[in-house]
């Protein structure tokens, strides 16, 4: 990331965050889990729509500890698979936002979890806020396409399909 962040930073107008949120939803018969990782590094070449997305696993935090230890252990092993990362590009992106106008985008590119890179789109929102740019998305993810395995014994404790949510508050990186 920090090597991209480089060879664009020269070019055009970079925007970063190291403090954006991802949080993940599951809904299952027997319980609902939530988790959030407020440690998200976010990366967008203002000139081009260039996307990066780095988040450490370990930094999802959970209300019990116990889902936690499950989480990183059993499920994402992030022993094995530390990060999840997203590559890509925001189609028809605009310079021209408007200060206070949420704009509907959609970013193309590859999102890699468990190990398993995929290519996918996200459809979120961009807002100019100030010197800003707010960056929301919501989008499914199956555990199943990221060879993420549910031992029997939580098969009625974890979803297929989670609700992950996106919020970054991106600055400008002053050259």
């Amino acid at each position: 990331m920090l090597a991209f962040l480089y060879s664009v930073a020269g070019i055009s107008q970079t925007y970063i965050t190291r403090e954006g949120e991802v949080s993940f939803f599951s809904s299952a018969p027997l319980e609902d889990i939530e988790a959030v990782n407020n440690r998200v590094q976010a990366l967008l070449d203002y000139s081009t729509g260039e996307m990066a997305i780095r988040m450490r696993i370990e930094d999802f935090q959970f209300p019990r500890a116990l889902m936690q230890r499950h989480f990183n252990e059993r499920f994402m092993e992030s022993h094995l698979y530390p990060e999840a990362r997203f590559s890509g590009t925001i189609e028809d992106f605009s310079e021209k936002m408007e200060q206070g106008n949420a704009v509907g985008v959609v970013a193309a590119g590859t999102l890699t979890i468990h190990g398993v890179t995929r290519e996918t789109e996200i459809a979120g929102t961009i807002e100019r806020y100030g010197p800003h740019l707010i960056c929301k998305a919501e989008f499914p993810v199956s555990v199943a396409d990221y060879d993420i395995s549910i031992p029997r014994i939580f098969i009625r404790n974890i979803a297929e399909v989670v609700e992950v949510t996106a919020n970054f508050r991106l600055a400008p990186v002053d050259d």
